[in-house]
């Protein structure tokens, strides 16, 4: 008689269901969930499955925080100044937002809240009758931004997702200069963006490239983004990053040309309307950039990365785009939501998405530097049950 395959030693078992326990969300066997979405499960994203609590921890694949750094609180002090940011900001964010200037081969930096206040600002600065050209793809929060830093007028356009050609299209038909704004790195198909070929479009049209490198700031050898791996020069740009997944640090930044900087810095009008980043979060960044063991934590994680892509590989679920902390496949024969649930079977929490620029379900993985051996050996082993195989 046939057995059903079980997931490999060390996989969380469920608790025995009582009124305490929380509802269940892992989807039960045979099920169709989510085929039809609700209101629980946006387009973009499935709830990670949790199958219930036991006693081995799962491995967690669903967090950003890609170098695994853990800020401590600030100490005394006030949190907030209180006034809008133009009006006056602390030394030290200036003095910090130079230091981070200096990490990427900026000339300036102004720190910022969020990536959408960064944004924003950059946007609503740009010269005078521009018109908008953003990504069709790009991460929700940069479409938000453009739409907002034109509310009050101003044209916003979309071009094929990393298509030149297109925006060469769009340039000819617009009457202004043109700023065009993307990702730097797509957190769907992991592709970097035509930096190089984006600027001088826009420079030609007397305006320039703003860049979203939010995925990709702090990552990777100098922490420099996306630019610096495509060695384009990050004075032909604007680029604008959220310092949350490199640095563990809830704040933003916009750093590029002095020019541009001052502009976003003295008009920018988010800094008009809010105050500058609290003490505790510009404190996370300053712990970050300071902390020696950076450079370590990021060969940790390419290694981790090299290690998981080729057990991929191996099982046929080709990982997309480039190496990078997040790794995505669209799971080769097997479905990436069944996927999904035969990983959470085994304790191992992945992402269950829908690419922006694809349209295709994928699995997605976020690995971090502070992964041990132990947790990608388990990860390994319930990546080869769940494709089908044995485990390794």
């Amino acid at each position: 008689m046939s057995t059903s395959p079980r997931p490999p030693r060390g996989h969380r078992r469920s608790a025995p269901a009582s009124s305490s326990t929380p509802r269940r969300t892992a989807p039960r066997p045979g099920s169709t969930w989510p085929a039809r979405r609700t209101r629980r499960c946006p387009p973009h994203c499935w709830r990670a499955s949790w199958p219930g609590t036991g006693s081995v921890p799962d491995v967690d694949l669903t967090s950003g925080h890609f170098l695994g750094l853990r800020p401590a609180a600030v100490a005394g002090g006030p949190l907030t100044t209180g006034r809008p940011a133009v009006v006056g900001e602390p030394p030290s964010h200036t003095q910090l937002a130079l230091r981070l200037a200096q990490t990427v081969g900026a000339a300036d930096a102004v720190l910022s809240r969020t990536s959408f206040h960064a944004l924003l600002d950059a946007i609503a600065t740009r010269p005078a009758g521009a018109v908008v050209l953003v990504d069709e793809a790009i991460y929700p929060v940069g479409r938000w931004a453009a739409a907002a830093a034109t509310a009050e007028g101003g044209t916003v356009r979309t071009f094929r997702h990393q298509d030149v050609r297109d925006v060469r299209r769009l340039t000819r038909q617009a009457r202004g200069p043109v700023v065009v704004v993307t990702d730097g790195l797509c957190g769907s198909c992991l592709r970097p963006a035509p930096l190089a070929a984006l600027a001088d479009l826009a420079a030609d049209r007397n305006g320039h490239l703003v860049v979203d490198d939010s995925l990709a700031a702090g990552v990777g050898p100098g922490g420099a983004g996306t630019a610096d791996w495509l060695t384009t020069a990050p004075e032909r740009m604007l680029w604008v990053a959220s310092l949350a997944k490199g640095y563990a640090a809830p704040v933003a930044a916009a750093a590029g040309p002095a020019d541009l900087v001052a502009l976003v810095r003295s008009e920018g009008p988010t800094r008009m309307h809010s105050s500058p980043a609290s003490a505790c979060d510009v404190d996370a960044l300053r712990q970050g950039l300071a902390d020696p063991t950076v450079p370590g934590r990021r060969t940790r994680l390419a290694a981790h990365v090299a290690r998981i892509r080729s057990h991929l590989e191996r099982l046929g679920l080709a990982p997309l785009g480039a190496p990078f902390a997040v790794i995505c496949t669209e799971g080769g024969r097997r479905d990436p939501l069944d996927l999904q649930r035969r990983l959470a079977m085994c304790g191992v929490r992945a992402l269950a998405t829908r690419g922006r620029c694809t349209g295709r379900p994928t699995l997605t993985l976020c690995l971090r530097a502070d992964l041990t051996s132990a947790d990608l050996d388990r990860l390994e082993d319930a990546l080869s049950w769940a494709a089908g195989g044995q485990a390794a």
